[in-house]
């Protein structure tokens, strides 16, 4: 196997001894070189299946509750956003998993995806059972196992054979350098799924993903924006700027000129807010870094935030957007189910203020969102009780909407820091300044926050 290729590239987010525990278990399992080269010689054959991979892979994730919330919006809809992304990333693994190439890079990264999926790793929101890590991996296995025996079977068993042998093997190292970030943890599984997820749709998301990861995605047009004055953004300064509600970071580096989209792949952090140390800028969410320049994603380069085309003309700083389209229509992943009393056509409910909620939205433990006055207000449910307090950390403004209850407080999910949500006091820094609080009100079935 080639497991040196990558001694000279940084490594981002594995163990250190993740190439050398690959070794080992390849070692301990009878996963050769010649292996590897029976997965290579089928590598046109897995890329031909990979979008029907992708597809069952995701489908089956979003059918299950304990993995579906991973990839829920807070009204329980799929993220489709998230959800490509992720698609993404599992495309480039299988097509480079396919190359036959297993170095230390690829081993780091085997390492990292499994340490991301458990309470370890850089979002603690994202935890998935150990057991339903080792059920996609056997979903994996076994779909490739089918697309070797379809095209193979009859004309070349002998590469079959061999072929099945090297990728059930591989699988058994994936699945233990998955497996092995999991200690004693334990998930709580959830009831049935109240949504049906529609496995064409999914594929069908799936083969556009694929082909946007092979280059069928073409720019239709683009235009150009006015972004600032040359004078107002000083070498080595940035400036958030607003097209029509994309935001775009304009970094002045080291005699160049850069833009870059604002939104982390991971969950669309602020990403162009972070810290930049040489060309490296660190996402002040989850620590996710991109390369100033190329816009790549450290973890996974062949990910990438948007990048905008930055022209100085005259003084002034103009930007070329790009109007992009994927060749395919919308994809509607979920199948809509009309229960019985949707049927009886029920009395429409009251339209919410900005400051309201209902309170059978807000069960016990939850954090909600709402606002006054223009302010973000984050609203929770304390053992039936309802506390409000500004959404924004007095720290780095981290939102606390997206935090943790723990106890009484609420966990800045930026930097730890903890507030007592029933009067905003800190409970625990780096913040040093109270929240504000707010007085909830409940009426009948409407809360208010005031």
């Amino acid at each position: 196997m080639e497991t040196t290729a990558g001694q000279n590239r940084p490594m981002h987010g594995g163990a250190k001894d993740a190439p050398q525990y690959f070794r080992y278990m390849a070692e301990f399992v009878g996963f050769t070189q010649e292996d590897a080269e029976a997965i290579r010689e089928t590598r046109l054959i897995i890329e031909k299946y990979i979008p029907e991979l992708v597809g069952k892979f995701y489908t089956n994730l979003l059918s299950y509750p304990p993995t579906r919330k991973v990839f829920s919006k807070k009204d329980a809809t799929v993220d489709q956003e998230y959800l490509q992304l992720r698609m993404h990333h599992l495309t480039n693994f299988l097509r480079r998993t396919a190359s036959g190439v297993y170095d230390d890079e690829y081993a780091s990264f085997v390492d990292y995806v499994g340490r991301a999926h458990t309470t370890h790793g850089a979002d603690p929101k994202i935890y998935i059972p150990e057991r339903y890590v080792i059920g996609q991996v056997g979903l994996i296995q076994h779909a490739i196992s089918e697309a070797l025996h379809a095209e193979l079977h009859e004309f070349y068993p002998e590469l079959e054979a061999r072929a099945s042998r090297g990728w059930n093997l591989l699988m058994m190292v994936i699945l233990e350098m998955l497996a092995r970030a999991y200690s004693d943890e334990r998930g709580i599984e959830g009831e049935a799924a109240d949504t049906v997820i529609d496995p064409g749709s999914v594929h069908q998301l799936a083969v556009q993903i694929y082909e946007k990861n092979v280059g069928f995605y073409r720019s239709v047009e683009h235009r150009e924006v006015h972004a600032a004055r040359a004078a107002e953004i000083a070498e080595g300064e940035r400036r958030l700027v607003d097209v029509e509600g994309l935001s775009i970071g304009v970094f002045h580096h080291k005699g160049e000129w850069y833009a870059l989209s604002n939104s982390c792949l991971h969950r669309g952090g602020p990403v162009c807010t972070g810290p930049l140390e040489g060309n490296v800028i660190t996402c002040p969410w989850h620590g996710y870094q991109y390369e100033l320049t190329n816009g790549e994603l450290l973890l996974d380069r062949s990910a990438k935030l948007e990048m905008y085309p930055v022209e100085v003309r005259e003084g002034e700083v103009y930007l070329r957007i790009p109007m992009r389209v994927l060749d395919g229509e919308p994809v509607h992943l979920e199948q809509a189910e009309a229960s019985p009393a949707a049927e009886e056509s029920p009395l429409p409910q009251q339209t919410l203020k900005a400051n309201e909620f209902r309170v059978a939205e807000l069960l016990p433990g939850q954090i909600g969102l709402v606002a006054v006055d223009g302010e973000d207000v984050t609203v929770v449910n304390l053992q039936g009780t309802y506390y409000a307090v500004q959404n924004e950390c007095t720290h780095a403004y981290g939102p606390l909407n997206e935090g943790e209850l723990d106890g009484n407080g609420i966990v800045c999910p930026w930097h730890d820091s903890c507030f007592d949500v029933r009067d905003g006091s800190v409970m625990r820094g780096p913040a040093d300044e109270a929240l504000r609080s707010y007085r909830v009100v409940v009426d009948g079935d409407i809360a208010r926050v005031e």
